[in-house]
């Protein structure tokens, strides 16, 4: 029998690609390669497009090099008003996000290809896992970390996804982040007269009643006598 779940990120029709054609989120990070609009309207119109240098700074004609590298869209929109005030001040700037960049993302462990891969700054933990062709036999599903600047910043469960539809630890990714996929510690079979007979990992400290309900239940002939 086949693993429980295992099949999700080799799905040729679920690639867990991010939407791009949505609004930047509030707490989008500005990072080098980043295009950034810089719209000014009122008493002056103007519209500035410039990207993130190497040194994360925007530069703007007339003015010079202004700093946004690290800042949410919220606080760069904060900086540019406080740094380009007086030269507009009688007019509204407002900064948004353009073309965004490319992040480089460490997947190690239990997968199919692991390795180094470049994503869209909008990736999520599931995207990067099915770049790297998804979870192998030995790889665990209930268990997979992500580090950032060497610190463990996510745990993820699969299960909770596909039986609850919960996304909870599937973050965005940023630049270099790791992603490990360790070994599973405990598969077991279920057969018979259960609705979805096959092999599931197991956590510690989950029972019989866990297994029963990740298979989906007895089935409407199950002797529940003898078990």
């Amino acid at each position: 029998n086949k693993i429980f779940g295992l099949d999700l990120f080799n799905n040729v029709n679920l690639s867990f690609e991010p939407n791009m054609n949505i609004a930047t989120p509030r707490g989008y990070v500005l990072g080098p390669g980043d295009a950034v609009i810089i719209d000014i309207y009122g008493a002056s119109q103007e519209s500035i497009t410039a990207t993130v240098s190497p040194d994360g700074y925007v530069t703007i004609e007339g003015y010079g090099p202004v700093p946004v590298s690290g800042l949410t869209v919220e606080q760069a929109n904060a900086r540019l008003r406080s740094e380009l005030g007086t030269r507009y001040s009688s007019s509204q700037i407002r900064v948004s996000v353009g073309q965004t960049r490319t992040i480089t993302v460490n997947i190690a462990g239990e997968v199919t290809a692991p390795g180094t891969y470049t994503l869209s700054a909008f990736a999520t933990v599931f995207n990067a896992l099915y770049m790297a062709g998804g979870i192998n036999d030995l790889g665990t599903l209930r268990n997979i970390k992500v580090y950032r600047n060497n610190r463990l910043v996510s745990t993820i469960d699969v299960y909770d996804y596909i039986l609850n539809g919960k996304a909870t630890g599937n973050i965005r990714l940023t630049d270099n982040d790791m992603i490990i996929v360790e070994a599973y510690d405990c598969l077991v079979s279920i057969d018979g007269r259960v609705k979805r007979p096959m092999y599931y990992e197991m956590k510690q400290g989950e029972s019989l009643s866990s297994l029963l309900r990740y298979a989906g239940g007895f089935a409407s002939n199950a002797y529940k006598g003898s078990v």
